[in-house]
């Protein structure tokens, strides 16, 4: 299984109302913390913001950073 696109990811966050600037905004983050979720110097604590707004666990969206629900080192 694939990560989800960068751009599925936006869509879906806004969809819900709000933009990855304002959820960072939201979590007392700067607003481009999360922005960098869709690259490769994503954050765990990105990742589960990103998540859990959406109500999905972050393995379904990045099955390339967790490993049996655990997140795994990036390079």
């Amino acid at each position: 299984m694939a990560d989800w696109h960068p751009e599925d990811i936006k869509a879906a966050v806004r969809k819900k109302g709000k933009t990855l600037a304002m959820l960072a905004s939201d979590a007392g983050l700067r607003k481009q913390a999360l922005s960098v979720c869709l690259a490769s110097r994503a954050s765990e604590r990105g990742d589960l913001i990103i998540a859990n707004f959406l109500g999905i666990p972050p393995q379904r969206i990045w099955p390339s950073r967790y490993r049996n629900g655990v997140r795994i080192r990036l390079r």
